[in-house]
This record gives structure tokens, sequence and C-alpha cells, in this order.
């Protein structure tokens, strides 16, 4: 997971100030493209996380059983 370590912070910060944006034109009282450019921006940072967590390996299993759920 540490190399992809940056992609992580990106996302993060993508997502958190998106959401910043997002709060404080709403507070405001901005415009409506301001606004849905501080959603657009928590989208992308949550898409970008997506991408991530979808590449990274799934771990190995110390019993060798592949299922997820237990009987």
């Amino acid at each position: 997971m540490i190399e992809h370590s940056v992609e992580l912070g990106v996302s993060f910060v993508g997502v958190v100030l998106g959401l910043v944006i997002l709060l404080v034109a709403e507070a405001v009282g901005a415009g409506e493209v301001v606004i849905a450019a501080g959603g657009a921006v928590a989208i992308l940072g949550v898409a970008v996380l997506t991408a991530v967590v979808m590449r990274l390996p799934e771990p190995a299993d110390s019993d060798g059983d592949h299922e997820h759920g237990h009987a």
C-alpha cells in the first residue's frame, strides 16, 4: 500500500477540498457554479480513491480458503 500513498493522498485531499469548497460556497450563498465545482472536485476525489482501491491486491488467506464468508 506504500506504493499507492501518493494516489491515496491526492484523493483524500481532493475529497476534503471539494467538501470544503462545497460547504463554504453553500454557507456564503455563492453561485451554483461554485457549488457544483466543489461537488465535482469531491466526486473526482472519490473516483480516484475507488480506482486506487480497485488496483490493490487481495490479501493472502492464511488457511488457503478463498471464501469471504463464514459458514
